[in-house]
């Protein structure tokens, strides 16, 4: 079956309309229609249904377009094979990241690529889990390392764990809240925390955290996705912050609050994510292997020198 005519299907489907598909595929409209006359004289099958609202998919093209989607994506699969065989270490290294693991993970793992892959071209995009998923299927990336738990299910993708990201709330030293024997929930809440953009399953998280009921305002005075901006936001203000204990370290002076009470702990369950079926580059194997080691070197549960201290958010 001819490619370029499974790919004039889909574009119909995902268009709607002759016009703007043909364009999409850089065909004049009368040759886009032929095309997709021809495809469905040839199966036997009438795939669009015609009217005032464009070119709706009929049941049996519902069924022949997800087919093609499939054939296209192993057909791409088998050709970047191919190319992997003859380049080797050589060609490109596209993966993204989310707020948590760019902040941790990726300086460090940057750096061991450099100097295990000197010749590969490294591109690294950031994001939350949402916008890095779109990348993905998009192709534009060949993995991201976040938190499955900030996606919906997927039958299309494959994880792998590699392992969990601690962290706590912290603020400065001179911190009203830093030099109580005894803080509690109650407090926090009150002062507020500054945290990542929170997406829903943050929220239902940070919620489960505190104590919080469905319908009670969460906690949240500041949202920003650059944890270094957080870290110093701690370090030169009053904000209490929700921070990786590895970022925390970088910042000397950091107080991390102890809480009262049976507070719950918080982890990113960091995994790397990517399509199922796609066979990953030797480049790419390398970054995982190296995320892998990374992620085990991070400070644990307790964080540095705290390993006595009790953390606020949950567990994976």
């Amino acid at each position: 079956m001819d490619p370029r005519q499974l790919q004039h299907l889909i574009a119909l489907a995902d268009c709607g309309r002759f016009v703007v598909a043909a364009e999409r595929v850089h065909l004049s409209q009368a040759a886009f229609s032929r095309s997709i006359q021809a495809l469905e004289a040839k199966l036997g099958l009438r795939l669009f249904d015609r009217g005032p609202r464009g070119a709706q998919l009929t049941p049996a093209g519902k069924v022949v377009v997800e087919r093609a989607r499939q054939l296209l994506f192993d057909q791409h699969c088998f050709k970047r094979d191919l190319e992997l065989l003859r380049e080797g270490l050589l060609g490109e290294l596209n993966f993204g990241a989310g707020p948590v693991p760019a902040a941790t993970i990726v300086p460090p793992l940057l750096v061991a690529l450099q100097r295990q892959q000197p010749r590969v071209v490294t591109r690294v995009r950031s994001g939350h889990a949402d916008s890095l998923l779109a990348l993905l299927h998009a192709e534009q990336i060949d993995f991201f390392l976040a938190d499955p738990r900030m996606l919906p299910a997927d039958a299309r993708l494959q994880t792998e764990a590699l392992g969990p990201i601690h962290g706590g709330i912290y603020c400065r030293p001179t911190h009203a809240l830093a030099r109580k024997r005894e803080l509690s929930v109650a407090m926090v809440l009150e002062a507020g925390i500054a945290t990542v953009a929170a997406s829903p399953p943050l929220r239902e998280m940070l919620r489960a955290a505190f104590g919080l009921g469905a319908t009670q305002a969460l906690p949240l005075k500041l949202e920003c996705d650059d944890m270094t901006t957080l870290a110093r936001l701690a370090r030169d203000s009053d904000t209490l912050v929700l921070l990786p204990h590895a970022v925390a370290a970088e910042f000397k002076g950091l107080k991390r609050l102890h809480m009262g009470g049976a507070a719950p702990a918080m982890a990113i369950a960091m995994h790397a994510i990517w399509l199922r079926g796609r066979s990953l580059s030797p480049a790419a194997g390398l970054a995982l292997q190296l995320a892998r080691e990374l992620a085990q070197a991070l400070p644990g549960e307790g964080g540095a020198a705290l390993s006595h201290s009790r953390r606020l958010t949950p567990k994976p």
